[in-house]
Formats: structure tokens, C-alpha cells, sequence
């Protein structure tokens, strides 16, 4: 079923301990430019190059933030797959045995996102997101909703 709704990596999450040095680094040492968050918040910021976009979420995003880097470090927290629908993506995983972390959130543009568990096997979490009506950027809310919702 996720084969016929899948389209493309939407976004990736990279959880950093300085976000400034994070942002330098990708703005200056590989080309990115900042990306205009839909609902900008404190310690999150996004960069992107052609059709690619890292959101970098910092220590001081929230609690649920800081205590995930305390726990694993700095890295790629989450890869977001964008889907034609994520109602029925989420089925679709649910019926194959996927271990889903959250329910389908519908964020104030009405894009519908939800989130798996980490995966020890692959070694990766998954977002899944489907973006509704007018292309907005990336929103801050539902990704930090997902660093309460962890473990």
C-alpha cells in the first residue's frame, strides 16, 4: 500500500546541539540558504538546496528536544516520506505490522502527518506527511509534538 502513495522525501530532521554552528556549516561550507518555517519557533530553523530541506531543531526548541539529544546525540532524528494520503498510508502500515508511534495530526494548514517508531533493524524513524491544498514550508508544531511523543 505505501508503494502507491509515497512520492519523495519530504523533509529530514537533524537534531543538533548548536543550532548556529549547524546552520553556518550547511549555509556556508555546502550552499544551503534558510527556508522560511511556516510557524517559525525558537531553536528550529530550516536550510534547503533545490528540492532538499533539513530542519535543524536545537536544545532550546523545548525540554522534549533537549532530553532526546541528551539521550542519543546529534543527529538525524527523523526522514519525513511526503504521501498522497495519510490516513491510508498509516493503515497500511498498521495492517503490515509497522511499530507507529503517533496517530495522524492535522497541523493549521491541514497537512496530516503521523510518525513511526524507531526502527533498531533499519536504524531509522519515519514521518510520513501529506500536504493539503496550497504548498506551505515545513511547520514547527506536529515535529515538536513528535519529541513528546517519544520515548
Amino acid at each position: 500500500g505505501l508503494d502507491t502513495v509515497a512520492s519523495r522525501v519530504d523533509h529530514i530532521v537533524i537534531a543538533v546541539d548548536d543550532l548556529a554552528a549547524a546552520r553556518d556549516s550547511l549555509v556556508q561550507r555546502f550552499g544551503f540558504h534558510e527556508v522560511t518555517l511556516n510557524d517559525p519557533r525558537p531553536g528550529v530553523l530550516a536550510v534547503g538546496a533545490g528540492g532538499v530541506t533539513f530542519v535543524l531543531v536545537g536544545p532550546n526548541a523545548s525540554p522534549a528536544v533537549a532530553a532526546y539529544l541528551g539521550r542519543h546525540g546529534p543527529g538525524v532524528q527523523h526522514v519525513s516520506i511526503e504521501v498522497l494520503n495519510a490516513g491510508y498510508a498509516r493503515a497500511c502500515l498498521q495492517e503490515g505490522g509497522a511499530p507507529l508511534l503517533t496517530e495522524v495530526a492535522v497541523d493549521a494548514d491541514g497537512h496530516e502527518q503521523f510518525f513511526a517508531a524507531d526502527d533498531p533493524a533499519a536504524g531509522v524513524q519515519l514521518g510520513f506527511i501529506s500536504r493539503t491544498g496550497h504548498r506551505v514550508g515545513v511547520g514547527t508544531e506536529n515535529l515538536l509534538t513528535l519529541f513528546e511523543a517519544l520515548p
